[in-house]
């Protein structure tokens, strides 16, 4: 039996060159048939990495990741490269591809070597993208038999510094395109963001990504947007419920990575992955460091006694009975815009509870964070203190979704 193959996602990589802090950043909406997601920290034949995995897969796969090199990587699925007679039951190795790499690849280069030397057919129709600690930010377009690259660094690909890429390859056949919406709204999120820039460099993090495309309800193709105009919508008699269709978070929305990179010179190990796990409106955005062994929480990735997330869990538990709760006839196809814009039954907003748990998160992990970077606490002071904080965001997460949990 073959793997199955990905879903539809949506992602921008922003060059170091870009950005104010000289940080690249890496950002993955994911799509999938598998909503239980986790994360889990592996050992590979040169580096160490950490990867967002799915809670019930015995192959090892990754669907974003970093190492301890501070080489990261993620996909979109591609639907338009494929260009031979392969079957779609040998395909869907993106994942396998992802994890082999994490396990070798330190920079852009190493990577571009590893897809060299890979067996042909290489079983994947895809697009990876790639930032490292030496300021490399790349996607690659891959197919069976070959691969191109379009380097984030290069203004003659990327003008603006950030590329935006979905479920298609722009080397491939135009007529087959998918997500051209998602990629609409999330370019014009992004073109938003660098005219209102009073800086020639852009004053971005993972926060926006969450607030403003993991949890925005805007549809370029249709000219609306729920985060902006949903009063509108209540004020024509609507019952609160919209049609789930080509919005950047979905149904099948399992997480959202953003990967924080180093700038220049600066250690790997402060390259931080913050994920989010199952639908971002229902959940918060917990920090990962790779470290010196592994420091993932223990709510974010299995136990002795389960395979899943204990904090996936309980953000699906909250999707399923407040956001879809319709299961019947075409009911898979609706969701209550008015749980996540304005809260319902007496309950706060989903989104204003998601956010405040974000903000409460980074401010207590920036606060050791920015110590250890600046180099007034050691690597072992600041990994017993991430340890100890660890707990607390789960803490933060069930106090701000109290209303909403059982």
């Amino acid at each position: 039996m073959g793997i199955p193959k990905a879903y539809p996602c949506t992602s921008v990589i922003v060059s170091g060159k870009a950005t104010a802090s000289g940080k690249p950043l890496l950002f993955k909406n994911r799509d999938t048939g598998t909503l239980d997601n986790r994360m889990q920290h592996f050992t590979g034949p040169t580096y160490t990495f950490i990867g967002l995995v799915n809670a019930v897969e015995n192959v090892r796969s990754v669907w974003a990741g970093t190492n301890s090199a501070g080489f990261s990587i993620m996909n979109t699925a591609s639907y338009n490269l494929k260009d031979d007679d392969v079957p779609e039951s040998k395909m869907g190795r993106e994942g396998i591809v992802m994890f082999q790499a994490l396990g070798i690849c330190a920079t852009t280069s190493d990577f571009e070597h590893f897809l060299d030397t890979l067996t042909r057919p290489m079983l994947v129709e895809t697009n990876f993208g790639v930032i490292d600690a030496k300021g490399g930010a790349a996607y690659y377009e891959v197919n069976n038999h070959s691969w191109k690259k379009y380097d984030v660094n290069d203004p003659s690909v990327a003008p603006e510094g950030y590329r935006v890429v979905t479920n298609y390859s722009e080397s491939g056949r135009p007529d087959d395109a998918r997500g051209v919406e998602r990629y609409l709204t999330a370019s014009a999120i992004m073109k938003e963001l660098c005219q209102g820039s009073k800086q020639r460099k852009l004053a971005i993090d993972h926060g926006f990504f969450f607030d403003q495309m993991s949890r925005s309800y805007r549809h370029e193709r249709l000219g609306v947007d729920y985060n902006r105009d949903y009063k509108k919508l209540l004020g024509r008699k609507g019952t609160g419920f919209v049609v789930d269709l080509d919005f950047i978070p979905r149904r099948s929305t399992s997480a959202s990575v953003v990967i924080e990179g180093v700038s220049a010179h600066e250690n790997p190990l402060h390259t931080v992955m913050w994920t989010i796990l199952g639908y971002p409106s229902c959940s918060v955005a917990i920090p990962h460091i790779v470290g010196n062994g592994d420091h993932l929480p223990a709510y974010m990735k299995a136990t002795r006694d389960s395979e899943h997330s204990k904090l996936c869990d309980l953000t699906l538990s909250i999707k399923d009975k407040y956001v879809f709760p319709e299961h019947i006839s075409n009911g898979k196809q609706y969701f209550r815009m008015d749980a996540v814009q304005k809260g319902i039954l007496g309950k706060p907003a989903l989104k204003k509870c998601a956010q405040q748990g974000d903000r409460q998160i980074r401010e207590s992990f920036l606060r050791i964070f920015t110590a250890w970077c600046s180099g007034t606490s050691s690597d072992a002071d600041f990994y017993a203190a991430y340890e100890q904080l660890c707990p607390s965001f789960l803490d933060i997460y069930q106090k701000n979704f109290k209303t909403y949990l059982p």
